[in-house]
Order: C-alpha cells, then sequence, then structure tokens
C-alpha cells in the first residue's frame, strides 16, 4: 500500500510535466518586463508570454562583479530546486502562478549599480525567444 501512495504522490508531482510537455504544444517564453525603484529598493518585473509555466532563475550582475540569483519555483512543482552554486547568493521567492502573467523580484541594491539583468543564465530553459531574456545595461 506504501508503494501504491508514493506512485500516486509522485505522479501528482509530475502532472503538470505530462500535461504540458506531452499533452500541448505550448512554448516557453519569457521577458524582463521592467526595472524600477520604489521604496528603496529595485524592482525587476517578469511576463510570461508563452503559455508554459516554468520555474525562473534571474541572476543580476552588479559594477562590482558580484551577482544575485533569484528563483522563482513554479507553483505546479510542489517544492523548490536545490542552491547549485553556493557562492552565489540566492532569494528564494513565493512560487509563481501559473494564473498570473507577471511577477516582480526585488533587491537592496540600486539599479545604477545592475550591469546584466538575466533570465535564465544557465541557458537551460527552452524559452523560444531568448533575446528578450537579457539586459545590458550600460550606464
Amino acid at each position: 500500500d506504501f508503494m501504491r501512495i508514493a506512485e500516486k504522490v509522485s505522479d501528482m508531482k509530475l502532472d503538470w510535466y505530462k500535461e504540458y510537455w506531452i499533452n500541448s504544444t505550448k512554448t516557453i517564453d519569457y521577458n524582463i518586463d521592467s526595472l524600477w525603484e520604489e521604496g528603496g529598493k529595485t524592482k525587476v518585473r517578469m511576463s510570461r508570454i508563452g503559455l508554459m509555466p516554468m520555474p525562473i532563475d534571474l541572476q543580476i550582475t552588479f559594477k562590482d562583479g558580484t551577482k544575485e540569483l533569484h528563483y522563482v519555483p513554479m507553483n505546479l512543482m510542489y517544492g523548490e530546486k536545490p542552491d547549485e552554486d553556493p557562492t552565489v547568493p540566492r532569494k528564494v521567492y513565493e512560487p509563481w502562478k501559473w494564473t498570473h502573467n507577471t511577477y516582480t523580484i526585488e533587491t537592496t541594491r540600486k539599479l545604477a549599480d545592475f550591469t546584466i539583468v538575466e533570465i535564465d543564465p544557465s541557458l537551460r530553459l527552452a524559452d523560444v525567444e531568448r533575446k528578450n531574456n537579457k539586459l545590458d545595461l550600460k550606464w
């Protein structure tokens, strides 16, 4: 009985995968929508253009060479992936609900200190339009 229950739970966790990867032709497409400062923080809004939801890594690189990784899990995944690079500070957010087209992350760093903002810096996301995933800021 325990094995049957474990298999059922495991199948439930992969329902989103079957629905979007096996039973549809939906695509992955995310972009960096806008950047602004508000209340002493810098905010980055991302938009989902494609109809397939995915967990998102957004990396910010600063003028001093330091980086921050902002990880937004997908609510259909029931959890988060492990931290892959402990040398880069990572902030984990509440899951991005598939019903919302935008999601905003924030940092305490000033916008003028940003040099690069990039969705999926590892290039593992099967995004159909990578041109809108990265901003190179030349201040």
